[in-house]
């Protein structure tokens, strides 16, 4: 038998469906090739996702569930501690409601199908992120060797030849692509 608990609040109902889901976000390194490599770009927070019944009779109970998911504190939604085998089994300790909470009537069995979303607060990876020292970023340093530039046309020690090639070239100009189909 599965149970919830947030805080002190037991989530009333029957039929408690829970699952788990971890999202791991990359980013396709590969380019413009085929290759399969993909750029890390962390874990996010888990998130518990959560149905239950509750019976026609028992409206109480879905109002203080619903008064529970609008829980706030310091104008943003209540962190509540979670109690559940599946969220603890995954270090998943303290979570705030999120995405929709729907309360879908089910005339047939006379009760409310009850969904709604966790979403963990301060995940473990997180936590070891801002435990991590920041590291040095190294700036490449120079040898100490001067680079100089290359030496211009005047510069380079041209042969006969290459100097006639030279003038013939400067007397003709520049070749544009446009000219030669014309």
């Amino acid at each position: 038998m599965s149970f919830l608990r947030l805080d002190d609040f037991t989530v009333p109902g029957y039929g408690l469906h829970v699952s788990l889901g971890l999202k791991f976000k990359d980013e396709d390194a590969s380019g413009e090739s085929s290759s399969t490599s993909t750029a890390s770009k962390g874990t996010k927070g888990k998130r518990l996702e959560c149905k239950i019944h509750i019976r026609f009779k028992d409206e109480a109970d879905l109002r203080k569930l619903t008064r529970i998911a609008e829980g706030k504190s310091g104008g943003d939604l209540k962190v509540y501690t979670v109690t559940n085998r599946t969220a603890n089994a995954a270090s998943m300790r303290q979570a705030r409601f999120t995405g929709d909470f729907k309360a879908d009537e089910q005339e047939d069995k006379r009760c409310w199908l009850v969904s709604f979303a966790l979403l963990e607060h301060v995940s473990v990876p997180e936590r070891v992120e801002v435990r991590e020292a920041k590291k040095d970023i190294q700036t490449p340093q120079n040898e100490g060797q001067a680079v100089t530039p290359p030496k211009t046309e005047e510069e380079q020690k041209l042969s006969p030849f290459e100097q006639w090639l030279k003038a013939q070239n400067d007397k003709v100009g520049d070749f544009e692509e446009g000219e030669a189909q014309a």
